[in-house]
């Protein structure tokens, strides 16, 4: 795998207008693979009485709605790209079904997240889109933190495989990290 970027760029998902200017700065790039990889965790909400709503309608901007408006604003650079494929870095707190409690904010982004590109990969599985969500794992970043179970760099090549499969992937799932790793 080789992955080439002739340049850096940043800018805030949760802000309508960085993302414009974004995508302004890309215009006519072609865009073979987006990974969306925005998220915060408040981890204050651990009960119901401890929900801070600001920090919910902020977690919401960051972790489900940015993804949502950096895909919308790059879909021309996508639609000219060869993989038309777009992965949502998601969790295995948003899963419902495992759901143990706590951390509302976080895991109703990432349980949004999923079913964001759940839908995405529907409306646009016509025109050759894959999406898929990853789900890495625990993984030892600034949101993780130290005691976390893996290293990035044990995550990353299983991070890859959904957009590297010889088909472009099964569009619509969930793929995690860990059932790829060496």
């Amino acid at each position: 795998l080789t992955a080439v970027a002739d340049r850096v760029e940043s800018l805030d998902v949760a802000d309508p207008a960085s993302v414009a200017a974004f995508a302004q700065r890309l215009e006519g790039v072609r865009v073979d693979i987006l990974v969306n990889n925005a998220g915060i965790f408040p981890r204050e909400d651990v009960t119901l009485d401890k929900v801070d709503f600001d920090a919910f309608e902020r977690t919401l901007a960051v972790n489900t709605l940015g993804p949502l408006r950096v895909t919308q604003a790059l879909l021309p650079n996508l639609q000219a790209g060869d993989r038309k494929t777009v992965i949502g870095m998601s969790s295995g707190l948003g899963s419902i079904e495992k759901s143990t409690g706590r951390w509302y904010a976080y895991r109703s982004s990432k349980t949004a997240l999923n079913s964001v590109n759940k839908v995405l990969s529907q409306e646009l599985a016509d025109e050759g889109f894959i999406f898929t969500v990853l789900h890495p794992g625990w993984v030892q970043t600034d949101m993780g933190g130290p005691d976390a179970d893996h290293e990035v760099t044990t995550v990353l090549p299983g991070a890859l495989v959904p957009a590297l499969l010889d088909d472009f992937g099964p569009s619509g799932q969930v793929f995690r990290a860990q059932d790829y790793r060496e």
